[in-house]
């Protein structure tokens, strides 16, 4: 209770009732539900009386609101509008005041961080753990020992991690890892195999799912499982990207997570347990 003194009742509501929405003027933000001490009695909960748009029952009866449009209102907005009206009178935060593609600012500031250094125009830098360490011999162009790029997209089964351990998104949005098909042929993987994924800090498992919107060389990883352990083999169940995400010190204008190799393998253990069929993990559950 010292750690976490509120109830998940009380957490909910704090979030219904911190809700803002724009008003009409397009600017001012104003709370979204009208909150009564009737609501708060029912409820049982701590809080302020409020008024909103709309009231907290019509809200939960509906799951939704909506922000009206009409034609010539306040929600529209066109970005750097003013600057491309007046650019003299709204300069942009650059030292020519412009949009710049030669940004020597860019330059100067990569400068004073003391790692690396990046060009003032946009130009292909080569990064730790990037394609070309995904090579043995890079002249000789023979696949080194992670001969895979993994980039993580973001999932429909969730916002980052949060709403991983919902089981309807487990079921719709089963969180494969992607192969090219050529690439899966050649390692003798099929669709939906069980496979492992191996980089220099960690291992995970994932259903293969093929395609040919990926290049060759290339794995995609969905962003934000809840890693999950098996402590019998040091392997990851859940395909989390941090299981196998190293901590790269890469410099200037890349991250380390966008810098990962791994190599990929037909798993020879029992299939993967589907994610939706695996014990639902609650944090910060109340006790029943």
């Amino acid at each position: 209770d010292k750690i976490f003194p509120i109830s998940e009742k009380q957490q909910f509501f704090n979030t219904l009732q911190g809700a803002n929405v724009i008003d009409e003027d397009g600017k001012t933000k104003v709370p979204l539900l009208t909150i009564t001490e009737q609501d708060l009695a029912a409820w049982g909960v701590k809080g302020k009386t409020q008024q909103g748009k709309i009231s907290l029952n019509e809200f939960l009866t509906r799951g939704t609101y909506q922000v009206e449009r009409t034609e010539g209102d306040n929600y529209g907005y066109i970005a750097y509008k003013d600057f491309v009206q007046d650019p003299e009178k709204n300069p942009r935060d650059t030292d020519s005041g412009k949009f710049e593609i030669y940004c020597e600012k860019l330059t100067r500031i990569s400068r004073e961080y003391g790692w690396n250094e990046v060009p003032p125009i946009p130009a292909y830098t080569a990064k730790p753990k990037g394609y070309e360490e995904s090579f043995s011999d890079w002249k000789g162009k023979v696949k080194g020992e992670y001969p895979f790029q993994v980039y993580n997209p973001h999932y429909l089964r969730r916002s980052h991690s949060t709403l991983d351990n919902v089981p309807w998104l487990r079921e719709a949005w089963p969180s494969p890892v992607y192969l090219n098909k050529s690439d899966a042929t050649r390692l003798g993987i099929r669709h939906g195999e069980t496979v492992l994924i191996t980089s220099a800090s960690g291992k995970t498992l994932r259903p293969a799912w093929l395609t040919e919107t990926l290049k060759p060389g290339v794995v995609a990883l969905p962003h934000g499982s809840w890693f999950e352990l098996d402590e019998a083999s040091g392997i990851d169940l859940a395909g989390a990207d941090n299981a196998i995400s190293e901590q790269v010190a890469t410099g200037f204008g890349t991250s380390g997570w966008n810098t990962v190799l791994c190599d990929v393998k037909k798993w020879q253990g029992p299939a993967l347990i589907p994610d939706v069929d695996r014990p639902q993990r609650i944090i910060f559950g109340e006790e029943r």
